[in-house]
C-alpha cells in the first residue's frame, strides 16, 4: 500500500472524499475484476453494499469510479451524457464493427448521423413490428419443432440453440429471409473475436490486429453478402414487404448499400445474444417457480386465446408475459455493465466532484435493480410486484430499471427487443411444454458485453391442448 500511494498518490487528489478498497502494488484492486469466481457486475455490487452509491477502485495505477447511485448515473446516461464517451469497447470492437456504427461511435457529427439515419430513428416501429407477428411465429415454430425432435434422443443446448432460434428470427424481421448455419458461423466467429478483445487484459494488445485467418475470412463473406443484399433489393425493391431492408429502402433516407448494409447487420451483434440471455433467463426462473410458470401459460391462454391469431396490442397487453419478462429482466439483466470515460480534454463535474480528464467509470444496474431500499423482497423473483402501477412508476430506462440501458445512448433498438422477448416467449409456451431441471446452475457468463446464462438444458414437447373454436392448426411454414 506504503509503494502504491508513493507512485499514485497524487492522482489520488481529485477523488478525495470518495470511499473504497485499499489498492495494492501493482495492481491496485484490478485482482477483484479478475477473480474468475466473481462477475464484474458482482464485484460492483459487492463494492455498494460496502462503500455505497459511488466507489473508487484503481485498475492498476488508474484511477476509476463505480456508481451505484442512480442520480450519478443520471448525469453520466442522461442529463450530462455528452461529457461521457466509450473508450473500451470501441477500440476492441472497430474491427468487427466499423467506427461509424451506432454501436461504438462516439458524440459528434458521426453518432449524430447514425443515430439520425438509423431504421430504427425513420420507420414507424409500431407499423414495423404489427407485421413482423406470423412472419416471427412462422420462424420461431420452425425451430421449436426443430428442438422437439432432437430432444427425442438428446437435450437442447439453450445457450447455443436459443442464439441461433433469435438469429434466425432477426434474419427474418430485418432481411425478410432466414440464413443457414454457414452465415451463423460467420457471426459468430465475428462475435468471438470481438469479445476476446472486449475482455482482453492487456489493452495494448487491442493497437494490434485480430490474429486468426478464419476471422477476416467470416467478416468478408459477412459483410459482402449482406452489400450484396442490400444491391438486390434496391434494384428491385417491394414496398409491402414487412421486412427492414425494404422499408428502409422504401420510406427511409437514401444511404450508401455498404451503410444500409452495416446498420441492419450491426442488429444482430445489438440483439441476438441479450434477446436469447432474457429468453432463456425467463425460462429457467419459471422452471424454479412452476406456480409463476402456470399463472403465465393460463394468462397466455386467456388473453392470446390460445392462438397465434393475436394483433400487436393484444401481445403486448398481456399483463402476466410483461410481467415475467420485466422480473426476468430486473433479476438478471441482460446487460449488466456499463462502460464510460469523462471526455479527455477538460475536467468533468459529477455530482461534487471534479473528475480529472478520461477517468474510467464503471455503471451496473445489478446492484440497483436489487436494491433493498426500492423493491420490496427484492431477492425473491415475483412478476406479481410490477401490478398495482408499479410497472409505470418504475418504466425502462428509469433510475432502478434500466436492463436496456439509459439516455439518449440507450438500445436504440429497445422498443424491438420488448417485442420480441415477448413474441419469442409466448409462442415458446404456447406451442410447447419445455422441461427445464431448476436444479441446474444458472452461470453467469460474459460474452460480448452480454450475460449469457451458461450450462442449461433443457427437453421440449409438443404441447398438449385443444385448440379454441375456429383455429387453424395448418399454419405455414416458412420457405
Amino acid at each position: 500500500m506504503g509503494l502504491f500511494k508513493l507512485l499514485h498518490g497524487h492522482k489520488a487528489r481529485a477523488f478525495e472524499g470518495i470511499p473504497g478498497p485499499e489498492p495494492s502494488f501493482p495492481m491496485g484492486n484490478a485482482g477483484e475484476f479478475l477473480d474468475k469466481t466473481r462477475q464484474p457486475w458482482e464485484v460492483c455490487c459487492d463494492f455498494a453494499h460496502e462503500f455505497g452509491g459511488v466507489t473508487l477502485v484503481w485498475m492498476a495505477g488508474q484511477p476509476a469510479l463505480i456508481l451505484n447511485d442512480p442520480k450519478l448515473i443520471g448525469e453520466v446516461l442522461e442529463s450530462n451524457w455528452t461529457n461521457f464517451y466509450k473508450d473500451a469497447p470501441c477500440k476492441a470492437l472497430a474491427p468487427v464493427i466499423t467506427g461509424r456504427s451506432l454501436f461504438i461511435s462516439n458524440y459528434g457529427k458521426g453518432w449524430n448521423k447514425a443515430h439520425s439515419e438509423n431504421p430504427f430513428t425513420t420507420l414507424n416501429q409500431e407499423q414495423f413490428l404489427s407485421q413482423q407477428i406470423k412472419p416471427l411465429q412462422m420462424v420461431i415454430r420452425k425451430d421449436l419443432q426443430h428442438f422437439i425432435d432432437r430432444s427425442a434422443s438428446s437435450d437442447i443446448d439453450l445457450y447455443r440453440d436459443m442464439q441461433k432460434l433469435s438469429f434466425h428470427a432477426f434474419s427474418q424481421a430485418f432481411w425478410g429471409q432466414t440464413f443457414g448455419d454457414e452465415v451463423f458461423e460467420w457471426f459468430q466467429s465475428l462475435a468471438r473475436t470481438g469479445d476476446r478483445r472486449m475482455q482482453c487484459k492487456i489493452p495494448a494488445l487491442l493497437n494490434l490486429p485480430p490474429w486468426r485467418p478464419g476471422f477476416y475470412s467470416a467478416r468478408s463473406k459477412w459483410y459482402r453478402m449482406f452489400e450484396r443484399l442490400v444491391k438486390e433489393s434496391r434494384r428491385k425493391p417491394d414496398h409491402d414487404a414487412p421486412d427492414m431492408l425494404n422499408q428502409a429502402l422504401s420510406h427511409g433516407p437514401d444511404l450508401s448499400d455498404a451503410v444500409l448494409a452495416e446498420a441492419l447487420a450491426t442488429n444482430f451483434f445489438g440483439g441476438v445474444f441479450s434477446g436469447s440471455s432474457t429468453i432463456n433467463t425467463a425460462l429457467y426462473l419459471l422452471a424454479k417457480h412452476p406456480e409463476e410458470r402456470g399463472k403465465l401459460i393460463a394468462a397466455l391462454d386467456a388473453d392470446l386465446g390460445g392462438t397465434e391469431a393475436y394483433d400487436l396490442e393484444t401481445l403486448l397487453g398481456c399483463r402476466q408475459l410483461d410481467f415475467v419478462l420485466r422480473e426476468a429482466m430486473r433479476y438478471y439483466p441482460a446487460v449488466p455493465l456499463y462502460l464510460r470515460n469523462s471526455v479527455p480534454e477538460r475536467e468533468v463535474k459529477l455530482g461534487d466532484h471534479l473528475l480529472p480528464p478520461n477517468t474510467m467509470i464503471f455503471i451496473s444496474n445489478y446492484y440497483l435493480h436489487k436494491f433493498s431500499h426500492h423493491w420490496l423482497q427484492a431477492e425473491k423473483f415475483d412478476p406479481s410486484r410490477w401490478d398495482n402501477g408499479v410497472a409505470e412508476e418504475n418504466p425502462f430506462a428509469s433510475g432502478y430499471f434500466f436492463p436496456y440501458g439509459r439516455g439518449p445512448r440507450a438500445c436504440i433498438g429497445q422498443q424491438y427487443g420488448i417485442f420480441y422477448t415477448k413474441l419469442a416467449l409466448a409462442t415458446v409456451l404456447l406451442n410447447s411444454t419445455v422441461d427445464l431441471n431448476p436444479a441446474q446452475e444458472f452461470k453467469q457468463h460474459f460474452f460480448f458485453g452480454v450475460m449469457m446464462p451458461k450450462g442449461l438444458k433443457a427437453k421440449f414437447q409438443t404441447r398438449a391442448q385443444c385448440p379454441p373454436s375456429g383455429r387453424s392448426d395448418e399454419i405455414p411454414e416458412p420457405a
